[in-house]
């Protein structure tokens, strides 16, 4: 499995510009991708967002393509209108000022605007390089997330193996609180029939008690926690994404345990399920973090 935090980048050289290509991602329940383009590659948008989706399933990513290098020009455009414009203001102050004739040619060409520079066009073969951009930024940053998930998975095993030894623990306390319960209540129910001066019969008894032993009888939960937490390890063994189910199990443990913690009547068996849910939490924090 994969951290959702990752960065990656790459520069792209076209023909006439340079652009600079970054990915990064972090945390976020399903997949949300922000694009940033220059005005005149905002025709990128779609196929940059599909990329985005073939290569990541969870997380905020964003790609940004910036320009690095101005594109180059490839002539020069003259603007009659403005020059025009231009030369009538400069008419009419000479008149107000008493200066004799108009503007030549050479002082319009100098005033702004009247002459520009043209930027080369970005083409069908800019595009591809710049998609070719986006997808080595955005492998880039996937590895980067592999390799911090790496750790996360291993931190992961961690607590999954602390919380199997809870688990186990909490097998055989239920198993003791069962026997001492029969025990406690079998004695309770003689003392109440001694006082009263009655006797009972075996088979009431033992109903009685096996009724009671089921009411706090905790088996069942015991061992779907076992089958989530053998779940979970299966999970974190898998390179492809996990981390919505790994959070589903979480839930479902963190519900077996309260049920184990509630129905307990051993103050051992309850500080084991609390001792689990401590570890559970930490589980979360990481679970949180995976793809």
């Amino acid at each position: 499995m994969r951290s959702m935090t990752g960065f990656g980048s790459a520069k792209v050289a076209t023909t006439h510009a340079g652009f600079r290509v970054e990915a990064s991602s972090v945390n976020k329940r399903g997949l949300e991708v922000i694009v940033y383009l220059p005005g005149d590659l905002a025709r990128l948008e779609r196929e940059i967002r599909e990329e985005v989706a073939r290569q990541v399933a969870r997380g905020k990513v964003t790609v940004a393509v910036q320009t690095e290098t101005a594109p180059s020009r490839n002539g020069r455009s003259l603007d009659l209108k403005r020059a025009a414009l231009y030369a009538a203001q400069l008419r009419s102050a000479g008149k107000k000022l008493g200066v004799q004739g108009g503007p030549s040619w050479s002082d319009l060409l100098g005033l702004p605007g009247v002459v520009s520079a043209q930027a080369h066009p970005l083409g069908p073969k800019d595009d591809r390089k710049i998609l070719a951009g986006v997808r080595a930024a955005l492998t880039k940053m996937v590895a980067t997330r592999e390799k911090e998930g790496g750790h996360l998975v291993r931190s992961l095993k961690h607590h999954l193996g602390r919380m199997e030894a809870v688990r186990t623990r909490m097998e055989k306390a239920a198993a003791t609180m069962r026997k001492n319960q029969g025990e406690r209540l079998r004695s309770r129910l003689q003392e109440l029939a001694n006082e009263a001066g009655v006797e009972l019969e075996a088979e009431r008894l033992f109903k009685e008690v096996s009724s009671a032993a089921d009411r706090g009888d905790v088996t069942e939960e015991i061992g779907r926690i076992r089958a989530h937490l053998t779940e979970a390890v299966s999970l974190s063994g898998k390179r492809e994404p996990g981390g919505r189910n790994l959070e589903f199990l979480i839930q479902e443990l963190m519900r077996e345990a309260n049920t184990v913690g509630s129905k307990s009547g051993e103050l051992e068996l309850t500080r084991l399920a609390i001792e689990f849910k401590s570890e559970l939490e930490k589980l979360r924090e990481q679970a949180a973090n995976l793809e």
